[in-house]
């Protein structure tokens, strides 16, 4: 490979990562909406970690208090379930209202509300979505109202989002004390103590 050689494949590698890059997010995206999301889960994971596109839980979380607080306040108002959720993905941007409108398009008409959630579970492998989806399951089972069921729903991961938060800022201060310690803290003590050195060092001491 001579020089014109090496300087053309500088050039161009970065297109080829970035375009091999987007491929594979397509190809994870494609997996999460498949017949077989649950088996092939590990490789969405492994695509995930490789190019930097994972979407962490907590971020699902946050994204799903929303959208079930317009849900809840949509059915408090007469709207079905169903066509509230049909509202919600056409109006709001993200991951999970993407999912949403996927599921619409996949069942078309003959979707319901338990599956558009089983679906969207499967696809994020989202523990709270798999516990509102069983929550939501048997509260039709049952006859009690889905309203409840969203509300605890949305108490339940504010708790969660809570916690992350406290978690996050804890280890952010320990971090914090790492320069504090090992820089300024050194840095401010040999300034205290340079002017004595440099005294007895003039007096011959």
């Amino acid at each position: 490979m001579n020089r014109i050689q090496l300087y053309i494949f500088i050039l161009v590698a970065p297109a080829i990562i970035f375009s091999i890059r987007l491929i594979a997010i397509e190809v994870a995206n494609l997996l999460s909406v498949s017949d077989y999301a649950k088996q092939l889960r590990w490789l969405k994971k492994l695509i995930g970690k490789i190019t930097g596109s994972e979407i962490k839980e907590s971020e699902i979380n946050e994204e799903l208090v929303n959208i079930l607080q317009m849900l809840s306040i949509m059915i408090s108002a007469g709207e079905s379930p169903m066509m509230a959720l049909r509202y919600i993905s056409q109006r709001s941007v993200g991951y999970l209202p993407n999912l949403i409108k996927q599921s619409f398009s996949k069942y078309e008409s003959g979707n319901n509300l338990t599956q558009s959630l089983e679906f969207i579970a499967s696809a994020t492998g989202s523990s709270a979505l798999r516990r509102l989806t069983n929550s939501i399951q048997i509260a039709i089972q049952r006859g009690t109202p889905i309203l409840d069921v969203l509300n605890n729903q949305v108490q339940s991961l504010n708790k969660q989002i809570n916690l992350a938060l406290l978690k996050k800022s804890g280890k952010s201060e320990i971090t914090l004390l790492i320069p504090v310690v090992f820089l300024i803290l050194p840095v401010s003590i040999s300034f205290a103590i340079w002017p004595s050195i440099y005294g007895l060092n003039q007096a011959g001491l």
